[in-house]
């Protein structure tokens, strides 16, 4: 038979058991019932990826991304203690940057999204990280279609070529050129560079500081001819420029530009 006294202390002793319990899981998880929005967003597609502190470098990497209107941007933490606070956006956006203040912070292995929708400039930084220049720009541009056809009705002139133009043809009809010369592709492009006449190459002049295009092999005096085929993909987004050795001084040079 279990006395008064043991029944008592029982229930005193569960019910500390279960204040415990109770403090512990607040610690722990927040407010009972309140969604935990900093929990990593594992599952939403992106059509670019920014990688945050890669390396251990104060970074976004890249620091500048175009997207067009509808398309989402993830953020992957490659090292600890990293957030996106805006700075900058278009008067009619609402981008609010990583869940929480600009005193929270996310470690490596952290994934955050965000689907932009109007056209314009955003700029961002990480918190503590600013002044030590960890800063990124989104420009949301409209849609190609629609920057073609704005640019030919108000200049006249042919809009770059795209993807669907490929491959650039090298010395085509034994002109000194590259055709197409100006070029738009999106990143993760390989584009093809066919030889349609002799002792051509290409030399890169510039590009973003973060590619490693090479041009074609061999360095300034290995040059090639008609029917060799030579393809790069280009990641980072930016514009490249390139020329050929031989004939750069009658003006034998193209750009391409990764958006």
């Amino acid at each position: 038979m279990t006395s008064e006294y043991d029944r008592r202390t029982m229930l005193q002793a569960t019910g500390a058991m279960l204040a415990g319990t109770s403090l512990a899981g607040c610690l722990a998880g927040g407010q009972i019932g309140s969604k935990d929005e900093s929990k990593p967003d594992e599952g939403t597609k992106a059509d670019v990826t920014i990688e945050v502190g890669r390396g251990g470098n104060l970074t976004f990497t890249p620091e500048n991304v175009t997207v067009h209107p509808g398309q989402t941007v993830a953020w992957e933490w490659k090292s600890d203690t990293h957030n996106i606070v805006v700075e900058d956006q278009p008067s009619d956006a609402n981008w609010e940057g990583t869940p929480g203040s600009r005193s929270t912070l996310y470690d490596t292995g952290y994934r955050y999204t965000h689907t932009f929708e109007t056209v314009g400039e955003y700029e961002y930084f990480c918190q503590p990280h600013n002044a030590a220049g960890m800063v990124g720009t989104i420009t949301v541009a409209p849609p190609a279609e629609e920057t073609t056809e704005k640019l030919t009705e108000t200049t006249g002139e042919q809009p770059p070529a795209t993807e669907d133009d490929l491959p650039v043809e090298v010395g085509s009809d034994g002109n000194l050129e590259f055709t197409p010369d100006l070029l738009t592709v999106p990143t993760g492009t390989e584009v093809t560079f066919v030889w349609k006449s002799d002792t051509h190459n290409i030399a890169v002049e510039s590009q973003p500081d973060e590619a490693n295009w090479q041009g074609t092999p061999g360095g300034d005096g290995t040059v090639y001819d008609a029917g060799h085929e030579y393809s790069h993909t280009f990641e980072v987004p930016g514009e490249y420029e390139y020329y050929c050795v031989p004939h750069q001084s009658v003006g034998m040079k193209g750009t391409i530009i990764v958006e």
